[in-house]
């Protein structure tokens, strides 16, 4: 029933339950919103502690998806696959039978990379469905770069708004996760000229970014005190919350990690304390805007160069800090009132087969 209060809270069209005993599967696929165009979202493989905080997972990162399209001004929606991952599961037969499920919705359902999905799992879905993205250099290119390329222009508006300058010379950015989007905005940064900082889980990840990148690395735990100008968090979600906002010696928050705020209270919490907020939905929409621009599926009838949009993400973070400033509102709650503008105000389930 948890489910279906957020799913009547915040207008939700669909959530599907797949099982398949032999693969040992259990996955959930969530529709926010196609009010625009298709659900797009990629899917995510991790472990969750329960059913229940997997289905509050999708849930979450759908919403975030519809609010990311609209506020970039794509003709698309939200939405979001979870699996969860088990002991001896057949993966190869669980990636299959989601694929095979997304195939089923004609386009409705667009579908990508995330968390603990390979290119290989990629190939393996584009066997059973041609509603997964292409990431070959023939097709929409490195996501994950054009992810941190976002990033690194929200964080150019976060500094202006901070210090007048979007410069990052003299600066020091801290980022948490260096993995393949976390890699790029650490090289990001550092190019632009800023002093960085780097934590990961992964040995290998943060050996790699510290040979190559020539940056300082401290512990995963040591990152939230790092004396710097922006903390950059591109690893999970929900690590900015009521035992980690106090440790915070940052003048900015921007990253890629999507949902990093524990709840709406958070929000409340940064913005009391005068660190600029760049909204991680905003911030993290370089990968569908490329993706958008770029794909072959859906038509484009405004087509743009999507590196130029990406660019763009600068402005529209402007914009919402201004609102911010103006309206004495924290940045989380201006840029979905922004998202929410840009809705159409009901749902008409118009074209439930956008692939048809």
């Amino acid at each position: 029933m948890i489910a279906a209060n957020i799913m009547k809270a915040h207008d939700y069209e669909e959530v599907s339950i797949l099982q398949n005993k032999k693969a040992r599967l259990l996955a959930i696929n969530v529709i926010h919103d196609t009010t625009r165009g298709p659900a797009v979202g990629g899917i995510r493989f991790m472990k969750y502690k329960s059913e229940d905080e997997a289905i509050y997972d999708a849930l979450n990162l759908a919403r975030s998806m519809t609010y990311k399209t609209a506020a970039a001004g794509l003709s698309c929606g939200g939405g979001k696959t979870v699996i969860m991952d088990v002991e001896e599961m057949d993966r190869v037969l669980a990636l299959k039978t989601v694929a095979r499920f997304i195939e089923s919705l004609n386009g409705r359902r667009f579908t990508g990379r995330d968390l603990g999905i390979s290119l290989e799992d990629l190939e393996i879905m584009r066997t059973e469905t041609q509603w997964v993205a292409d990431e070959s250099a023939a097709g929409v290119g490195d996501l994950s770069e054009a992810t941190a390329c976002g990033v690194y222009h929200a964080m150019r508006a976060c500094l202006e708004e901070v210090s007048g300058t979007d410069s990052f010379k003299g600066k020091k950015v801290a980022v948490q996760g260096v993995g393949e989007v976390g890699f790029w905005v650490a090289k990001y940064a550092v190019e632009a000229g800023a002093r960085v900082v780097v934590a990961d889980v992964n040995p290998g990840a943060l050996a790699r970014t510290v040979e190559d990148l020539k940056v300082e690395a401290v512990s995963p735990d040591q990152i939230y005190e790092v004396d710097c100008d922006v903390f950059s968090p591109c690893a999970l979600g929900g690590v900015l919350n009521s035992g980690t906002i106090p440790r915070l010696r940052c003048k900015i928050v921007a990253g890629s990690a999507n949902n990093v705020l524990g709840n709406e209270q958070d929000g409340n919490s940064l913005y009391g304390r005068g660190i600029v907020y760049a909204p991680d939905y905003i911030a993290n929409a370089g990968a569908v805007i490329q993706w958008w621009f770029r794909q072959t599926a859906y038509p484009v009838m405004d087509k743009r160069d999507g590196r130029e949009v990406i660019a763009n993400i600068y402005l529209v973070v402007k914009e919402i800090l201004r609102r911010s400033r103006e309206k004495q509102q924290p940045p989380a709650r201006v840029a979905d009132q922004y998202a929410e503008n840009q809705l159409k105000p009901e749902k008409t389930y118009r074209d439930m087969n956008w692939g048809m």
